[in-house]
């Protein structure tokens, strides 16, 4: 089976963010995007990322629940930003649960989390990422 690749962050703006549309089988789809206020993304796929389902906020932060899914997916890296002023909390507890599970941990905020990302995802990683778009 062929790894699946991470689709590319195509553009972000304060509350959007667009990416590469992917198939049901994880290819790009050429052309396609898709278009959310905050991103969950990884090999194959993406979707909002909905901060109500695991209670996420600016002062607790990234939770153990949004990440919980990517262990899952056959990533290596996992990209969480601070938002775009560097105000959502990324608990270091998370960090170090998530490096002890060998994944490898990138942090900061959204802009250059975004680069970060694409860098990854053009040198054929398994990436995958959580992109707040505003604060």
């Amino acid at each position: 089976m062929v790894a699946q690749v991470s689709p590319k962050i195509l553009k972000m703006s304060w509350g959007s963010i667009e990416v590469e549309k992917m198939t049901e089988d994880g290819k790009v789809v050429p052309g396609e995007s898709l278009t959310y206020r905050d991103l969950k993304v990884w090999p194959g796929g993406s979707c909002n990322w909905d901060w109500n389902e695991f209670g996420t906020s600016h002062w607790q932060g990234i939770t153990v629940g949004d990440v919980a899914e990517f262990r899952e997916k056959q990533v290596d890296t996992i990209v969480l930003s601070r938002g775009q002023l560097g105000f959502l909390s990324v608990p270091q507890a998370l960090v170090d649960d998530l490096q002890k599970a060998g994944y490898t941990v990138v942090v900061e905020r959204s802009s250059q989390a975004m680069t970060t990302y694409n860098a990854l995802v053009d040198q054929g990683k398994a990436v995958a990422g959580l992109i707040h778009t505003t604060c």
